[in-house]
């Protein structure tokens, strides 16, 4: 008897101890506001363990930093405003990631490693130039709002149906006729979505 209760006491230390790490790494929302932003990667890598913010905002960067992939504790992360062309796939390794912008880069896609990142609930890429989703993206379950404001989209995929926690969807600057902007609409009829005035391209 004395043998079983101490095993069931070391399986509840356990228990908690798990339990406090995966807290530890995934930050409830009023938590991740009120963490430290890193914003020069040399400190975060002295305390790789304490990133759960990381701007690299404006940095003049063709690519993402490496280093990046080491914070695995990573719930936001900015890399807007820089020069980035793509994704390396190491991105899905980032499995706590909440926040992600990557805004005014040069990407042309979507890296579908993105659609690894089950918790992400604020997508921003805004202003590259994308020319298509792809369909995984149905796997952003928690997704709450997906910014994709002045790109060059032309292809929505059925899947977008799937994300049903989404809640706001910036579509303006891109060139749409009425019957794909009431189709994009019906997709996610639970979000707003932000339209530019039709384009009428067909008359």
């Amino acid at each position: 008897m004395k043998k079983n209760a101490l095993s069931r006491i070391w399986i509840l230390i356990a228990t908690l101890i798990s339990a406090v790490n995966a807290q530890a790494q995934l930050l409830d929302a009023l938590a991740l506001d009120s963490v430290r932003t890193y914003r020069k990667l040399d400190r975060a890598l002295s305390e790789p363990e304490k990133v759960y913010r990381l701007d690299l905002s404006g940095q003049k960067l063709k690519e993402v930093p490496p280093e990046v992939f080491q914070f695995t504790n990573l719930n936001a992360l900015d890399l807007s405003g820089n020069k980035i062309k793509d994704v390396p796939e190491e991105l899905k390794n980032l499995r706590y990631i909440q926040e992600l912008r990557l805004s005014r880069n040069k990407l042309t896609e979507v890296p579908k490693s993105l659609c690894h990142l089950v918790h992400l609930k604020r997508l921003d890429m805004s202003r590259n130039a994308l020319e298509a989703l792809p369909t995984c993206i149905g796997a952003l379950t928690e997704l709450i709002s997906l910014d994709l404001w002045d790109n060059d989209l032309a292809e929505f995929p059925e899947e977008l149906a799937e994300l049903d926690a989404l809640r706001y969807m910036d579509l303006r600057a891109i060139q749409f006729e009425v019957p794909e902007m009431e189709h994009i609409q019906e997709l996610v009829p639970k979000a707003k979505v932000y339209f530019s005035q039709p384009c009428n391209c067909g008359m």
